[in-house]
């Protein structure tokens, strides 16, 4: 059997009424998409790849806000994350490009206010952000897996940190702008 091309720029299947149910093409910058839509012409799903060659799959609801999405991008890292009926992403699954897991969740204006990841080598570790999407605390685990906590500037630079050493005495540190400690208490 002789096997036959057919080139276009887009394809679009219709319903009987003339509805355009799906299409298929190249985006401005030229990216491949597939998009499903309903009946009333809302995009639902949409797969694609973008000119980096990450890879998307965007869900939308019955408004067509975008409410789940699925991801891999260029670099490895890969996500999940879920929106709101406004369309906002309030939570993120994901894995970075270095394999540390992580979940975020944003509470207002899809800004990020916690975010709990795995270091690289193992270790638990929450963040919190402030207000222009900064971390200010860092919650986790050292290797050795004492607990501790980091206190970083607007500028994200560590400047305090509290925990417990591994025979179990707390400790207090202070660090100035170089990372330099100014000050530990045991």
């Amino acid at each position: 059997m002789k096997k036959r091309t057919v080139r276009a720029e887009e394809f679009e299947l219709v319903d009987d009424e003339g509805n355009v149910r799906m299409r298929m093409g190249l985006s401005s910058d030229d990216s491949p998409f597939l998009s499903l839509h309903d009946p009333g012409g809302r995009v639902r799903a949409r797969f694609g790849l973008s000119a980096d060659g990450s890879a998307g799959l965007a869900i939308g609801d019955d408004e067509g806000k975008v409410r789940a999405t699925l991801g891999l991008s260029s670099d490895g890292s890969a996500s999940l994350a879920f929106g709101d009926k406004n369309g906002r992403i309030r939570a993120k699954f994901g894995l970075a490009a270095e394999t540390s897991p992580t979940f975020g969740m944003q509470v207002k204006d899809g800004q990020l206010s916690e975010i709990y990841s795995l270091a690289e080598q193992g270790s638990p570790t929450m963040g919190l952000y402030d207000r222009s999407g900064k971390v200010r605390v860092r919650l986790g685990l050292a290797a050795e897996g004492a607990p501790v906590i980091r206190l970083l500037d607007r500028d994200g630079n560590l400047r305090a940190v509290v925990g417990l050493a591994m025979d179990g005495s707390p400790f207090v540190r202070f660090v100035d702008e170089k990372k330099e400690p100014t000050w530990t208490q045991r």
